[in-house]
């Protein structure tokens, strides 16, 4: 059922139903929190990812207090598993809690930890998906600090993962659309990325 939820969740937060979102994971979480205080592996997992799920939220709302609470909650259990796992597909654990301290930040607009966090994350055993997807963050977190050079070499890391996942993200588009606007002139490098983004999703830059 937490599982469930945790998919569930996932729904809310596209939609961005942040109540839903909130109530359905702060829900499951307290429902799983005996397990997981027991030291049951697969419930520390989903109650972890649950916890970061409800830090997302807040981030999305603008209540950093919150958000970095729930957020430190998530670090001391993966901190308690000390490995990933991927339980009912949660990808918990140290790297993945890193990954969305970075997200976190940069939905806050705190570029300067979303930076340090980044730097401290350790990727080796997070899929190529979420690899990806830190470097986009952090190439936010870089256009965030006007550093149009340094988010575009991000980007074309990620690219370089995950090319179907970096040219059809949503976020990436807005995010070379407003480097367009920031590089003057735009790069060569910018220009193609945008080409293969056109050419990807049919869409104009």
């Amino acid at each position: 059922v937490a599982a469930g939820a945790f998919r569930l969740v996932f729904v809310f937060l596209a939609a961005r139903h942040y109540d839903q979102a909130e109530e359905t994971a702060r829900t499951a979480a307290e429902a799983l929190q005996p397990m997981a205080n027991g030291g049951d592996p697969q419930a520390m997992s989903l109650w972890g990812g649950l916890t970061l799920q409800r830090a997302v939220v807040a981030a999305r709302i603008g209540d950093p207090d919150t958000a970095y609470g729930q957020l430190e909650r998530a670090k001391q259990m993966a901190g308690r598993l000390g490995e990933g796992r991927n339980d009912y597909n949660t990808e918990f654990g140290p790297a993945n809690v890193g990954l969305q301290e970075v997200a976190i930040a940069v939905d806050l607009g705190d570029a300067g930890r979303a930076l340090r966090a980044a730097a401290a994350v350790d990727t080796t055993g997070l899929s190529a998906e979420r690899q990806a997807r830190l470097l986009i963050e952090m190439a936010r977190a870089h256009a965030q600090r006007r550093q149009a050079d340094e988010a575009v070499n991000t980007l074309l890391r990620a690219e370089e993962i995950t090319p179907e996942l970096v040219r059809g993200h949503v976020l990436v588009r807005q995010l070379v659309a407003d480097l367009l606007t920031m590089q003057t002139p735009p790069s060569a490098e910018l220009h193609d990325l945008a080409r293969r983004l056109t050419a990807k999703t049919g869409i104009g830059t």
